[in-house]
């Protein structure tokens, strides 16, 4: 059933237009999937990418069964989040084998979390990047009960590193004690497997990286990480400038509390607190060094995204299943334990809705620009953010992305996909507004198709 669940909505998605394609990085993950293929098939190097490349990887392998490489990288996410779902069960089953509610409370608040759900139903590496830490963290606590093989942990470590660089302030400490019971145990032979399996895993960034191996440590938000953007809540970077409510410190740590995530959490960490020896058993002070470690870690980059924080989630789910476990115990959630659970799953399928909603509009409002500007192709192109969805969706134009560089010798019929209200405060006297000025100052301008969301094709005329 949990696993059943991610995908009936993916179908139910796509029969309504949804697509998983949603927003510049989702094209940017399809684009190299695509150059992937073509690698393969005519020998095209696809050039480095900005991006680890596991999940663009699986994605082209992926598509060549399914002829269609958005769907392949759609299904992937799908199937990540539905086999984490999985396996935060097998992991809290495994932790806490005489507790009695495993099942309800994943369901709840895993399955039906509204930020995990939908990274599993968009294209996007966040989905597989956490189904590989949910099967670290379960392998290395299966090995430290049941003295299994611990080869599995480094692996899907290293997979969860070729899928999302940040991923090693989770899975750090596991991988240094995991190490120390290889030592313990004097499996070697262990290690000899895992470091064998883990540099197959690397074979595609070696491949398809060669060139700028250590490019992710150039990273612009990496090399601006500060601890003084612990207590900002506004920050000007390449991407424009962005203010938040909370201050990123808080921010971080909104996974314990955000209704996106965890509607309960507030509650079940005042629990948690107030049985606080609970949190001194060996699996509770682990998973809070590794929730902790990468919290900070993310606290102190210069922007705040959900996608970003809920790829330690599962193991916020973990430290406070005790404290779930004591809330039912009250008289009032065992009597009413089944109207209780509709409603929760009732009320987690409204955030569901209110967080997907502006994904969904998106997705949709790229189909219908595309279609929009579609009987103009094979002309030059200026634009911004859609730029990579119109390419994305087979759109033959010559692009010229106005982020990328300024431009100032536009010529009579090239075209201008543009939208100067949504854009205007973000990204004030950076490249899109400073060229967009440019245009409107210096050109005549002739609207062609107007989108009821904002967007306008402009023809470029003449000087004025």
């Amino acid at each position: 059933m949990l696993f059943c669940i991610p995908l009936l909505i993916m179908i139910a998605l796509r029969i309504v237009g949804f697509d998983g394609l949603y927003g510049q990085d989702a094209y940017e993950y399809l684009r190299y999937g695509n150059a992937i293929q073509e690698y393969m098939t005519s020998g095209n190097h696809p050039g480095n990418y900005y991006w680890p490349v596991l999940y663009p990887t699986l994605g082209s392998l992926l598509g060549f069964l399914f002829g269609n490489t958005a769907f392949a990288l759609q299904l992937i996410s799908c199937l990540s989040f539905a086999i984490a779902c999985v396996y935060i069960l097998k992991t809290i089953r495994l932790l806490y084998p005489k507790a009695a509610y495993h099942f309800l409370y994943v369901l709840i608040f895993a399955v039906f979390c509204p930020f995990l759900l939908k990274m599993g139903l968009i294209v996007m590496s966040d989905a597989l990047a956490l189904v590989f830490v949910v099967l670290s963290v379960y392998f290395f606590f299966k090995s430290y009960y049941k003295n299994t093989n611990l080869a599995p942990i480094f692996v899907f470590a290293t997979c969860a590193l070729m899928t999302r660089y940040a991923s090693i302030f989770i899975t750090f400490p596991i991988v240094i004690y995991s190490l120390m019971l290889i030592w313990k145990r004097k499996e070697f032979l262990q290690l000899v497997t895992a470091v064998f399996f883990s540099a197959v895993v690397c074979i595609p960034f070696i491949i398809f990286q060669w060139g700028a191996l250590f490019e992710a440590t150039a990273n612009p938000f990496l090399q601006t990480w500060s601890v003084d953007n612990y207590f900002k809540t506004s920050f000007t970077t390449q991407d424009g400038t962005a203010s938040y409510i909370l201050p990123n410190l808080i921010h971080a740590f909104s996974v314990f509390f955000h209704p996106g995530f965890f509607f309960l959490g507030s509650i079940l960490s005042v629990i948690s607190l107030r049985n606080y020896t609970s949190l001194f058993t060996f699996p509770q002070k682990l998973l809070l060094i590794c929730t902790g470690l990468y919290l900070l870690f993310l606290a102190g980059i210069p922007f705040q995204n959900p996608r970003i924080t809920g790829l330690v989630f599962p193991l916020v789910l973990l430290l406070l299943f005790p404290a779930f476990e004591r809330l039912m115990q009250f008289k009032f959630a065992t009597r009413f334990r089944l109207p209780l659970a509709i409603s929760a799953i009732v009320l987690q399928s409204i955030f569901f809705v209110m967080t997907f909603q502006l994904i969904f509009t998106r997705a949709i409002t790229e189909k219908e620009l595309a279609a929009m500007i579609q009987p103009y192709e094979g002309t030059t192109l200026y634009s911004f953010d859609v730029d990579l969805a119109m390419k994305g969706r087979g759109l033959d134009f010559e692009y010229k992305n106005m982020y990328l560089e300024r431009y100032e010798n536009f010529q009579p019929n090239n075209l201008v996909l543009f939208d100067a209200t949504r854009y205007q405060a973000q990204w004030k006297d950076k490249n899109p507004m400073l060229n967009w000025n440019f245009i409107e100052e210096h050109y005549q301008l002739k609207v062609l198709e107007n989108h009821p969301k904002g967007w306008k094709l402009y023809q470029i005329q003449a000087l004025k």
